[in-house]
């Protein structure tokens, strides 16, 4: 945990923003429109705007398209995980038709098993797409199977599509992020220019140009951090809230990795989930009040649990 202090060489902008592209968004609007309201009768205020507006313009665009493509990969990555969740059940009904052609001692069914149903139900999503690909391949021709084949051949259609798909998904959010990122800081710079110009228009009284940048958000927002890391299938701990307001608290939380993460309030430490929660899409960033995370004014404890088993979960919780 650590307050953020901006050294006076240091883009002060940039550093408000870093990490959430929501809050970016709420302070260049600001900066934006409040140089618009003044532009058609201070001369610095207009330049001041020329040179922002391109930048806020492309910022926005490309913050839709972030939170849209986001959205996708969450989406995408969540179907793949939910088909080879409920695999083994397949995996049980296939072997179950193919044991009433082939018994289960015979050379047709270890051709068809020749490890069991483990290369299915274990190891890396390639592999188990890989395992069902060679039934479908050993099935072939043989007509005593060519139901059951179906069945499979549809599941692996299925399958197949959702790992492509979420591959593809994930490429066209990191070139989003990419995108944001260079977008956000050539708007901060250009902030970072205008603060400059506004404060010498206005040297002999700086306060003048405090109306053009949320100065109460700047001074406030992101003023304590924890960074933390959540092993697979675990629930823990982040934070035991003492605030000065405690009900009215919000919470940024950026999820580096590619997990899906829940975050939610009880009343003990290492509590168990209920039924209010969030949920934090994989590489993503949300801003959240106490009450989407349970009962504000008894549960002191917000946790962080990582559904995955197989990936540890890097992720920065931001007190605003």
């Amino acid at each position: 945990m650590g307050k953020k202090k901006y050294p006076l060489f240091v883009n002060k902008f940039e550093a408000a923003t870093r990490n959430s592209y929501t809050n970016a968004n709420y302070v260049f609007k600001q900066h934006v429109d409040s140089l618009y309201a003044d532009s058609a009768t201070s001369p610095i205020a207009l330049t001041c705007y020329n040179r922002a507006k391109p930048k806020y313009d492309l910022y926005q665009a490309s913050h839709t398209t972030h939170s849209s493509q986001s959205g996708t990969q969450g989406g995408k990555v969540q179907t793949m995980k939910v088909t080879l969740k409920g695999m083994p059940l397949h995996v049980d009904d296939w072997e179950a038709k193919i044991r009433t052609v082939y018994a289960i001692n015979s050379e047709e069914y270890k051709i068809l098993f020749p490890k069991g149903k483990a290369s299915f139900n274990t190891g890396s999503q390639q592999k188990r797409v890989d395992a069902v690909e060679t039934l479908l391949l050993s099935i072939g021709a043989d007509a005593s199977l060519a139901a059951v084949k179906v069945i499979i051949q549809a599941f692996y259609d299925a399958m197949f599509a959702a790992y492509n798909v979420k591959d593809v998904s994930k490429k066209s959010t990191k070139t989003d992020s990419k995108a944001i990122e260079t977008a956000r800081i050539n708007m901060c710079n250009v902030m970072e220019g205008n603060y400059g110009l506004l404060l010498d228009a206005n040297q002999d009284e700086p306060a003048l140009a405090s109306k053009y940048f949320d100065e109460a958000y700047m001074s406030n927002t992101l003023q304590m951090s924890f960074d933390l890391t959540v092993k697979i299938s675990t629930t823990k701990t982040a934070i035991k809230r003492t605030y000065v307001k405690p009900l009215t608290q919000k919470f940024q939380i950026t999820n580096r990795t590619n997990t899906v993460l829940k975050g939610f309030l009880s009343a003990k430490r290492n509590g168990l989930i209920g039924l209010v929660f969030v949920t934090i899409s994989p590489s993503g960033v949300g801003t959240y009040n106490l009450t989407d995370m349970g009962d504000n004014a008894t549960q002191k404890f917000l946790n962080i649990m990582n559904t995955d088993d197989k990936i540890k979960a890097d992720i920065t919780i931001n007190v605003l």
